[in-house]
């Protein structure tokens, strides 16, 4: 895709469970397929349409429904390729062989070589859910910190290759234990979910959150100056701060945060634009909280 890191846990395995039922009814459709051009028997009338492709149980929960989750990314796309040009070789040997005709092995080949292709792409796009799901914070839907290393060790290296700016933000909910304290930790847990899915749709595509710790978490912000950078910050921690969160028992409530900003640099590692960035959140809430604060490279501080 990539898959987005928010995505429930829940919503991938879903998921994982329809394409795992989707490559049980394939395996069934090659069986059917290989035992009428091998004994004879009549193929299936769906088989010989032209939308083929569409008339399959894969093809009708592809085709049949939209897939937001998926769309965007290559393996989806592949997929559809290779799923229908294995129906329309299919066809074709088919048609063949009603009219008596050979089928030779090159065209065979392709048959199978369009069906193992198809399978292939399928157990892809399972191992990239399985991987997304391991680096998901189950409660926020966040990427969790084992993946934020990896991540940003990616966006390092991509600075020193392309020198393009990358900038890390701290963000802490305010007063988050009155939350746990006044209301319960269920329900602290529905605010930090909320935050979580409000921000990820306000944020830019190429924008990844992780969970840090407990109710902190980390922005990066790929190809963004400090200035832009902070620009979409606060604008995030005003809109977060007008966001009313719906609790089940109570009727909702308002929270603030406070953000500390660092640019990352390509000559110092990256622990330095975290501990930069967490300095800076430590100004912000000293100032008074629900304010971002910006690290200045030139004065230190």
């Amino acid at each position: 895709m990539p898959l987005s890191a928010q995505q429930s846990s829940s919503s991938l395995m879903k998921i994982l469970r329809e394409l795992d039922a989707g490559l049980m009814d394939h395996t069934s459709w090659l069986k059917v397929l290989h035992r009428s051009m091998v004994s004879g028997s009549a193929p299936s009338p769906a088989d010989l349409k032209a939308d083929a492709h569409c008339q399959c149980r894969f093809g009708q929960w592809y085709y049949g429904q939209p897939h937001p989750d998926l769309q965007d990314g290559p393996w989806f796309r592949n997929i559809g390729e290779f799923h229908e040009n294995m129906h329309l070789y299919a066809r074709q040997l088919l048609v063949k062989r009603n009219a008596g005709q050979p089928v030779a092995p090159d065209e065979y080949d392709q048959f199978m070589d369009m069906a193992i292709h198809f399978k292939l792409e399928v157990r892809g796009l399972q191992s990239d859910i399985i991987n997304r799901v391991c680096e998901v914070d189950h409660l926020t839907g966040a990427r969790n910190r084992n993946s934020m290393h990896f991540k940003l060790l990616e966006e390092h290296d991509r600075m020193l290759r392309n020198s393009q700016p990358c900038c890390l933000c701290m963000m802490d909910i305010d007063h988050f234990k009155q939350v746990n304290d006044t209301y319960g930790h269920v329900a602290g847990d529905s605010v930090l979910h909320a935050a979580v899915h409000f921000l990820s749709k306000k944020m830019r595509r190429y924008d990844t959150i992780f969970r840090f710790g407990g109710e902190e978490f980390l922005f990066c912000l790929p190809n963004t100056e400090a200035q832009e950078a902070y620009a979409i910050v606060d604008r995030l921690r005003t809109e977060l701060a007008a966001l009313p969160i719906k609790l089940k028992e109570h009727s909702e409530i308002f929270i603030t945060a406070s953000f500390g900003l660092a640019s990352m640099n390509p000559d110092e590692p990256v622990e330095d634009a975290i501990q930069k960035a967490d300095h800076a959140l430590l100004c912000a809430k000293s100032g008074g909280r629900d304010q971002v604060c910006l690290w200045d490279i030139q004065a230190g501080g």
